[in-house]
């Protein structure tokens, strides 16, 4: 019968070496653990962990980091990893409000722009609350405090639109060893500066308390490689589309009488809340380019299969027609107008295209292109349509739904197609103790 036992009270180097000496050693890792306990894991690194000869031993250990006070745009590039795990503040839970804006331009006119969108905001809030409390009055049988954090929930998804991409945020990341050290590589070379102090700061954190694991050797030919290409690494720009792309594009390389002739039973009949099999990647992608608003987009990144590059943030697509239209009447001419001599004040700043992205609004609209598997995309549909997603993502996934049974009418799909409304459940979607929400 195997021997099964858990190892969650050493530290994620000496984790890392135990299991890797399963490839060098017969000996039960619980010898190996005796080991560490009477020589501390120090020496036990020491011991062995020069002469392993595979980084992949930094797989085996894994850690948290922290990261507090920094822009929504370095939360963004931190996060543009496939093996990214972690979470981030929410603008669509939390009042931003009286967060710290990073401004990387420093001037009065810069200054100026945020403080705009900024006494928008704050003033916005409390009448757009009454009026919401007007549209969606509290019904019968349902809870005082629900009621009232889901009319928040919604005043904060209507007024994200006017964050500043500088707004300061905070992430939790939590990687293997080998993950951190490959992705704290490529930010040194992020072409903000922002980032680059991020991945400094991480690194010298990491070496502090994993110095067996983070003392790579930099070679100057990657180095410069990886200077050279940084912004196309991290970018997404208007350049990369031809002049007559449109604004909605859906391909695909999967051909559907070959997927239909051999997966028929796979693809057809499949429940709710189940994934389709892995191997399906195998069949080809799917190619969507939409424009989508930057609040939103930040949404379709979470899923970190496939393609999903962060496009640049500029004022060139204008600002999403949603965020205004759920504004009553008054406040909807002031925001307008804002919006206008907003984006008016930031195309003049004398200072570079990365830069001026944290002035720009969440609300503004950005080019953006996925490339998936089946898989990947059918995952992405179904939870993204879900009422409790914000409106301006769920038209995108209703169009990515409708191209997909056009090319494959036998396929099943679960998704929420109906229209967008208000659901007091978005009140209990919050971290609480139980007796708050009883009350």
């Amino acid at each position: 019968m195997a021997d099964i036992f858990i190892v969650d009270d050493q530290g994620p180097e000496a984790t890392a070496m135990l299991q890797a000496l399963y490839s060098r050693s017969d000996e039960s890792a619980r010898k190996h653990l005796e080991m560490v306990k009477e020589r501390g894991s120090a020496k036990f690194m020491e011991s062995y962990y020069v002469g392993y000869g595979h980084a992949s031993i930094g797989d085996c250990g894994t850690t948290t980091l922290f990261v507090e006070g920094l822009s929504i745009l370095a939360c963004k590039a931190v996060q543009d990893n496939p093996l990214y795990s972690g979470q981030e503040s929410s603008t669509r839970y939390i009042d931003f409000s009286k967060q710290p804006i990073i401004d990387p331009i420093a001037t009065d006119a810069s200054k100026a722009i945020l403080d705009k969108w900024m006494d928008f905001y704050l003033g916005a809030l409390e009448p757009l609350e009454a009026y919401l409390k007007t549209q969606f009055p509290i019904g019968e049988g349902e809870k005082e405090r629900v009621w009232q954090n889901a009319i928040k929930a919604r005043s904060f998804d209507i007024l994200r639109g006017f964050l500043p991409a500088g707004i300061t945020s905070q992430l939790a990341w939590t990687t293997n060893l080998r993950q951190a050290a490959d992705k704290l590589h490529l930010l040194r070379h992020h072409p903000l500066a922002e980032v680059r102090e991020i991945a400094d700061g991480c690194l010298a954190e990491l070496r502090k308390s994993y110095p067996s694991s983070f003392g790579h050797k930099d070679y100057p030919e990657t180095e410069a490689y990886l200077a050279r290409t940084a912004f196309k690494t991290n970018y997404l720009d208007a350049d990369f589309f031809g002049a007559d792309q449109p604004d909605l594009s859906f391909s695909t390389t999967v051909d559907n009488a070959v997927l239909e002739a051999k997966e028929l039973d796979v693809i057809e009949g499949r429940p709710q809340r189940t994934n389709l099999p892995r191997y399906l990647d195998g069949y080809g992608q799917y190619t969507c380019t939409f424009d989508l608003d930057y609040g939103s987009y930040r949404d379709l990144q979470r899923h970190r299969n496939g393609i999903c590059r962060i496009p640049l943030l500029t004022g060139e697509r204008g600002f999403h027609g949603w965020y205004l239209d759920e504004l009553p009447g008054d406040l909807r001419t002031q925001a307008e107008a804002l919006v206008a001599e907003q984006y008016a004040a930031i195309a003049a700043l004398d200072a570079c295209a990365e830069d001026k992205q944290y002035l720009y609004p969440l609300g503004a609209k950005v080019r953006c292109q996925t490339v998936y598997s089946l898989p990947q995309m059918i995952y992405v549909i179904e939870l993204r349509s879900q009422n409790t997603v914000h409106s301006t993502l769920r038209e995108v996934m209703h169009w990515m739904h409708a191209e997909m049974i056009k090319h494959h009418p036998r396929l099943t799909l679960h998704t929420d197609l109906q229209a967008s409304k208000f659901d007091v459940k978005r009140g209990t979607q919050t971290i609480v103790k139980r007796e708050q929400m009883d009350a």
